[in-house]
């Protein structure tokens, strides 16, 4: 039965190289996972923080303008009270309604001007000058006229008639008789290019923009560029606009403004159709995260590196002792494990090289050198004869130490009369080694002699164990023979 030992002993060299890349492609591959998890969770965390931000300011900026439109409101409620007042009485010196309005108007540069306006969109009081243009067709009438309650009328932005195609938008109350009947409209003209002004918290805030939008999109301010975007409607809204009073939303879209990639965070005023807006471009958003991104790759390309050196080192390292396993400390050719595991694979191959020429070679009157000269001296001879053979053969031979001071030569695709040359070639050198090429020459002044018993494995005769048996049998004629000879089997004996 073959001997299994040298192939267990290759797979288990193939295994633990193996062991050796699959922990280092492990190692790589956890590391990259666990970078990629870290960055997609990192990436998810700026993002809400860049959210929360703006949430902040979202809310600061609408109760700011939650309150700037209730001082508005207020600001009517007193006007309609003076007028009512004024009506009730008769007219005398001191200061009249008129005058309230604009000394209103003139210390608030958003303020356009100040209406007073009956049933019939007549002007009947207000801060121009000049004859009042008739308002019967602005929206602001036709709501009080059409609602019946007291809400508070808020418009979208408009060109003004009277200002030279200023921007504008209405805000005002009705008052009523006891039928519910409109006596009074009183309005404030608006202008959008002072209204809700927040360009100086933009300007600090790099890549940022804040708007206020109507629930159809109309734009009424937004920063930067407030005076190209004033009036503009801003499609599909409601993608980014909540729904209830008060509600906040945080999406992140391709703005229809600027055709910018942000994240937008939309908040709606509680008592008015309004939504205020504060956007910041992903790009600066993220410009932290990619950063880190990209020192979190070269650091994975780094230890990934590291990782790949440290396992070519390890696999160098199995791969070196492995081989010095398979090396004869004393002779430095291959020890007996590695020779018999290099001879089942030339017995394998042995149809396709011709058959197998195997010798084996024995230095004659070892012991005697050993007793003689000491082991110093038998070791030299050793290393001296393994050198020897190594030369002499080609290099498709494979020398090995059988033993002691036995050797073993295949010879792939060697006949018996190539054997029989061969080893003629390998006595003849052995023989002619000076007694100068061992250090101890002085203590050793005979000269080597080998013995060769050779044997041929042919392809579909026998195998390899009965082929080194004959090789041994030649051996031994050999020696019998009176040494430093080549006995070569022929068909079983030694010629």
């Amino acid at each position: 039965m073959r001997d299994r030992r040298p192939q267990n002993r290759q797979n288990s060299l193939s295994r633990r190289l193996g062991a050796i890349r699959s922990w280092v492609a492990a190692f790589m591959l956890a590391l990259g996972v666990a970078l990629a998890f870290y960055s997609y969770f990192d990436h998810g965390q700026v993002e809400r923080n860049a959210g929360e931000r703006l949430a902040v300011l979202a809310s600061v900026m609408a109760s700011n303008i939650q309150s700037q439109l209730g001082a508005i409101e207020r600001q009517l409620d007193v006007l309609r009270e003076l007028h009512q007042s004024q009506r009730q009485q008769a007219a005398g010196g001191g200061m009249t309604v008129r005058d309230v309005m604009l000394g209103w108007c003139r210390s608030d540069p958003a303020c356009m001007d100040l209406l007073v306006v009956d049933r019939q969109g007549v002007i009947v009081d207000w801060t121009g000058t000049g004859e009042p243009p008739l308002v019967a067709d602005r929206e602001y009438v036709a709501h009080h006229l059409q609602q019946h309650d007291q809400t508070v009328y808020l418009g979208i932005p408009q060109l003004s008639r009277v200002h030279h195609g200023r921007w504008f938008f209405a805000m005002s109350i009705a008052e009523r008789d006891a039928d519910g009947n409109v006596v009074r409209i009183y309005v404030a003209i608006r202008d959008l290019l002072y209204s809700f002004d927040y360009a100086e918290i933009v300007n600090r805030t790099p890549a940022s923009s804040f708007a206020v939008v109507s629930v159809a999109g109309e734009v009424y301010v937004r920063e930067p560029d407030r005076a190209i975007h004033m009036g503009r409607v801003i499609p599909r809204v409601d993608q980014v606009l909540p729904a209830g009073e008060g509600e906040s939303r945080t999406v992140r879209l391709r703005s229809r403004l600027d055709d910018r990639e942000r994240l937008i965070v939309a908040q709606r005023l509680e008592r008015y159709p309004l939504y205020v807006a504060a956007t910041r471009e992903i790009d600066h958003v993220m410009a932290h995260w990619r950063h880190r991104g990209a020192v979190l790759a070269v650091l994975w390309v780094l230890l990934a590196g590291i990782a790949a050196h440290v396992g070519s080192r390890l696999a160098e390292d199995v791969r070196l002792q492995d081989y010095l396993a398979s090396i004869d400390g004393l002779t430095g050719i291959l020890n007996r494990r590695a020779l018999m595991t290099e001879a089942r694979r030339q017995e394998e191959r042995r149809q396709d090289a011709g058959g197998l020429g195997l010798m084996m070679i024995d230095v004659d009157h070892f012991k005697r050198i050993n007793d003689r000269y000491g082991h110093v001296v038998g070791d030299q001879v050793l290393r001296q004869v393994a050198a020897t053979l190594r030369m002499s053969g080609r290099g498709s031979d494979v020398l090995g130490r059988y033993g002691g001071e036995e050797f073993l030569l295949l010879l792939p695709g060697a006949d018996e009369q190539r054997l029989a040359t061969v080893g003629e070639k390998l006595r003849a050198a052995i023989e002619a080694i000076p007694a100068l090429e061992f250090p101890d020459s002085d203590t050793y002044p005979e000269s080597l002699t080998i013995s060769i018993g050779a044997a041929v494995l042919r392809p579909g005769q026998g195998n390899l164990d009965a082929a080194i048996a004959q090789a041994d049998q030649a051996l031994y004629r050999a020696k019998n023979a009176g040494r430093n000879r080549v006995v070569v089997a022929r068909n079983g004996n030694g010629a």
